[in-house]
């Protein structure tokens, strides 16, 4: 499982799953493809209940990591219980305020470094591609009048100009050649190739950028 807008190339996983299914199943043809992003705690299991001991009417039910179907029936029956007052085994176990020191806060601390070298990382990143190069279908970071912009030419040649700096927190977005999206590597929001929110936490299109400007 992968970290949006990190590793290795998005398309390169939808490559991988493509050759296993042709040499174990003989599939030729390949309509449609798609992945989806999924919440993961520290330690990998669910926050369900209180929000914090401060908040107890504030619950929530999060960090599914792919079990959704499971996850959700749980949550449903631990609220209940909570609401009706009624004691539940497990409720302790998925509580978002439980805390252990060790390995959690270093888990906290490798993620919380990661992303402000992400941030770093971009505002220095001046590996741009040249506009000219740039072939149908495809997206890149790019130089327009001095300034990085994020660059992706259609299949039928048509330009589209985004600023690539996320309107979460500010951290520089990467292409995502498998999805035709532009992805922040720092807090996962996704935006469409032209600028509009795909996924959060980021709430603001990205700006479009006027190759005239």
């Amino acid at each position: 499982m992968a970290q949006n807008g990190h590793g290795e190339p998005e398309i390169c996983h939808y490559e991988a799953l493509q050759k296993f299914a042709e040499e174990t199943f003989g599939i030729g043809a390949f309509c449609c493809r798609w992945s989806a992003q999924d919440m993961t705690t520290l330690d990998k299991i669910p926050y369900i209940g209180p929000i914090t001991k401060n908040e107890e009417r504030v619950m929530v039910a999060t960090g599914f990591r792919k079990w959704g179907m499971t996850g959700t029936h749980l949550a449903a029956m631990l609220m209940r219980d909570r609401i009706m007052q009624k004691e539940n085994p497990y409720a302790d176990i998925f509580s978002p305020q439980r805390f252990e020191a060790d390995p959690m806060v270093k888990k906290f601390i490798s993620a919380k470094t990661d992303v402000a070298g992400q941030l770093v990382k971009g505002k220095l990143d001046m590996r741009d591609q040249s506009l000219d190069a740039l072939k149908n279908d495809e997206g890149a970071v790019v130089r327009i009048n001095g300034k990085r912009a994020g660059a992706y030419k259609d299949q039928d040649g048509n330009l589209y100009l985004v600023d690539t700096t996320c309107t979460h927190m500010g951290c520089e977005v990467k292409w995502n050649s498998g999805d035709r999206t532009w992805d922040c590597p720092c807090h996962g929001s996704r935006f469409a190739c032209t600028g509009e929110v795909v996924e959060g936490p980021a709430k603001e299109p990205l700006k479009k950028i006027d190759q005239q400007d």
